[in-house]
């Protein structure tokens, strides 16, 4: 290994080692089961877009093990204090609104519920 490679931040050692093997982001992405966007952020070491630091530390790993790149080496390059904390949408407080079909779908079971109750009192009193 070169002297500069030990400088080396996760990104570059990761899109190196994937060049290497010949490897399309869209492959990486696809044996990862991730968002090209997702592998093309630790390429270019916004680990903030990987959410907490144990999940981009987890990603870097499965990553380098992938493209045969020494995990332990992309890891002790990727520093946590370079990670901002992940942000996350607030949750929407919102009711579900019934779709038209779903809502035909009850007036129509309780029309028929209604026919078959009338029809079984007229089929009583009838028979008494």
């Amino acid at each position: 290994m070169s002297p500069g490679a030990s400088l080396a931040s996760p990104g570059v050692r990761l899109r190196a080692a994937r060049e290497a093997r010949g490897l399309s982001i869209e492959e990486v992405a696809d044996r990862l089961r991730l968002n090209e966007a997702l592998v093309l952020a630790m390429e270019e070491d916004r680990f903030g877009l990987l959410g907490a630091p144990v999940f981009a530390r987890g990603h870097l790993r499965n990553y380098a093990a992938l493209v045969g790149a020494p995990e332990r080496e992309v890891l002790e390059a990727f520093e946590v204090g370079d990670v901002p904390e992940p942000t996350f949408l607030p949750a929407l407080e919102r009711t579900p609104v019934a779709s038209s079909r779903t809502r035909w779908l009850w007036i129509a079971a309780l029309l028929v519920l209604a026919v078959g109750v009338a029809g079984g009192a007229l089929w009583w009193t009838m028979r008494s």
